[in-house]
């Protein structure tokens, strides 16, 4: 998401986790470039629309097709995961994958995701959004009133989301809010519901009943409803209690959501 890096799955991935699916599937996190540990594109004149939604799901291909090419870590097919504008950026990649890497798609967890559609802020809410990494203090209140329901959240996963949120470069913070909410994807979405034909690809949509970044009536309507028209086959869940970073508040829903695709 956009703050988060690959640690934000550590739920998931953590071998020490009760809710880890590591030791059940093959599992890779990414870290999206300008988060984490990544640096992003290393072109000194690159701006901060280097750093938007094709540019990070050309990323996602590449990584894949290297996997590929020098692995069996796909052998058995892939479920890709996305949260919040990581989401967006799944949806992206599916355009972006050849035939082949298409055919290896099983399904997809959206979690908390942010629509295909473009979302315009207006220039005073997208000058507070900017600020709400500034600083230790900003991303705490940002955490507790904005992202979490904080009583779901561990001491642990609040300072990895300070830790996070406090790294991301200034081009990479920019590139969500001046250039990545308002890409319209639905005419990639459309390409690939061409090339699926009839094979209906699962998809797992989850939405926090509270979540007040993406609203769940607005993930129903513009993520799992745009999705259905095109002919995937969603099932879409509420979170009760939950708010906008569900990889931390409820791992077990994403485990489970996970989990239904392969079964």
């Amino acid at each position: 998401y956009w703050g988060g890096s690959s640690a934000t799955w550590h739920k998931q991935t953590s071998p020490t986790s009760p809710h880890t699916l590591s030791n059940i599937y093959n599992t890779v996190t990414v870290d999206l470039r300008g988060w984490g540990q990544s640096t992003g594109p290393a072109d000194s004149g690159a701006s901060s629309k280097d750093y938007s939604i094709t540019p990070m799901a050309s990323d996602i291909v590449s990584m894949l097709s290297h996997l590929q090419s020098t692995t069996s870590l796909l052998d058995n097919g892939v479920i890709l995961v996305g949260h919040s504008m990581g989401a967006k950026v799944t949806l992206a990649t599916l355009s972006k994958l050849s035939d082949n890497q298409l055919s290896l798609v099983k399904g997809l967890v959206l979690v908390a995701p942010a629509p295909p559609t473009p979302l315009v802020l207006p220039a005073e809410m997208s000058e507070q959004q900017r600020k709400a990494y500034d600083n230790e203090g900003s991303v705490r209140w940002t955490v507790e009133n904005v992202l979490s329901s904080v009583q779901n959240i561990s001491g642990y996963d609040m300072e990895l989301v300070v830790k996070d949120s406090l790294a991301g470069s200034t081009l990479a913070r920019d590139g969500w809010i001046l250039h990545g909410m308002q890409e319209d994807i639905t005419s990639a979405l459309d390409e690939v519901s061409t090339r699926l034909e009839s094979r209906k690809v699962k998809v797992g949509v989850l939405a926090g009943a509270d979540d007040i970044v993406e609203n769940k009536d607005r993930v129903e309507k513009e993520v799992a409803g745009a999705l259905t028209k095109r002919g995937f086959e969603v099932q879409f869940e509420v979170l009760g209690g939950v708010k906008h970073l569900i990889p931390l508040e409820s791992p077990e829903s994403v485990a489970r959501a996970i989990r239904s695709i392969v079964e």
